[in-house]
């Protein structure tokens, strides 16, 4: 701790950085998106504040340890656990013996409902690396091209949220933090809240995590998502939901081609946010509600700004603790036209 460049807040107490997150909500929206008094009521604890991480990410430093970037952003810090690891991932981390040059990023994965392991090389090039695995993992390289080749195992590994079971592809996002994905995914059902009649629109909609968990309270529900290793998950995980569309292609690609109106719109971008031109566009679906699911608090707050302009307030807003031990934290909020 202090030297790996993964958690900030491993000396501060639980308790405290709950607090401070709802601090930084509240300062970002104040200053950001011209909120005074946001309305956020509160911030969900994790039930893990350690070993909670389904995925981590490693490098290779120049001598060929393999560890998480450094607080300086450029050098590795070799590790042979990792405290915020699930007991699966870090089985994995104790495991390993790597010898490739070509090494861009290892990721370590784990249904920690499932108890499947996986393990995704990303390489500079396009050779496949030989392979000697004695524990009973998935592996599979991804190459500089984009071409994905399983060495071992499956594809895709399983992961498990309430009574559904997701399957999620080498490359594809999934929530790091399997027990808090359940409360989130409460979170947005309970203000999308469906009534059975309503059309819905998932953007960003990874293995369709939501659209799936919310598709038995929609009359329609159509999932688009740019990732295809992530699009295939999606179809594949609503096989037999008659009323379940997934569409590929970013937002911005997408959404001019559909017509409105969505009752309810559920987004869930990347750091980046949604932007003003997507922004637009779904203003121009006409949603009655809004779910934003954001794991940065500043482009939520810009985001803020631009769907204000469009004509959909901020009603309410909660936190969830996905990222215990760092300065990250997840939020929901719900616009209303």
């Amino acid at each position: 701790f202090g030297r790996c460049g993964g958690c900030q807040w491993q000396h501060i107490a639980y308790e405290r950085q709950l607090g401070l997150h709802l601090d930084v909500i509240a300062d970002q929206m104040r200053r950001l998106a011209h909120i005074a008094d946001a309305p956020c009521e509160g911030i969900v604890p994790a039930p893990q504040a350690w070993a909670y991480r389904n995925n981590v990410q490693l490098h290779a430093s120049p001598s060929g340890a393999l560890g998480y970037v450094a607080t300086d952003g450029s050098s590795v810090v070799s590790i042979e656990s990792c405290p915020i690891a699930h007991d699966l991932v870090d089985e994995l981390i104790a495991a390993l013996e790597w010898q490739y040059a070509g090494l861009r990023r290892l990721t370590l994965r784990a249904g920690t409902a499932t108890g499947e392991q996986m393990i995704l090389m990303e390489s500079e090039g396009e050779e496949t690396p030989e392979l000697e695995l004695e524990m009973a993992a998935s592996f599979v390289h991804l190459s500089a091209s984009g071409r994905l080749t399983t060495l071992a195992g499956s594809p895709f590994l399983h992961e498990r949220l309430h009574e559904r079971t997701y399957r999620a592809s080498g490359p594809s996002f999934f929530q790091v933090n399997t027990a808090q994905a359940e409360n989130l995914v409460e979170v947005v059902q309970e203000y999308a809240a469906l009534q059975g009649g309503e059309r819905l629109l998932d953007l960003f909609s990874g293995v369709g995590t939501f659209s799936l968990a919310l598709a038995s309270r929609a009359a329609e529900v159509i999932a688009v998502e740019s990732s295809p290793w992530s699009a295939a998950d999606a179809e594949a995980n609503g096989e037999g939901v008659g009323n379940f569309t997934i569409l590929e292609g970013s937002a911005g690609e997408v959404l001019p081609r559909l017509d409105g109106p969505f009752q309810a719109i559920v987004v869930d971008p990347p750091r980046s946010g949604c932007g003003k031109e997507v922004i637009e566009e779904i203003a121009r679906l006409r949603p009655e509600r809004l779910i934003y699911v954001s794991c940065d608090t500043a482009t939520l707050a810009r985001d803020s700004v631009y769907l204000h302009q469009a004509g959909l307030r901020l009603e309410r807003m909660v936190a969830l603790d996905m990222f215990p031990q760092t300065a990250h934290v997840e939020t929901v909020a719900r616009f209303i036209s």
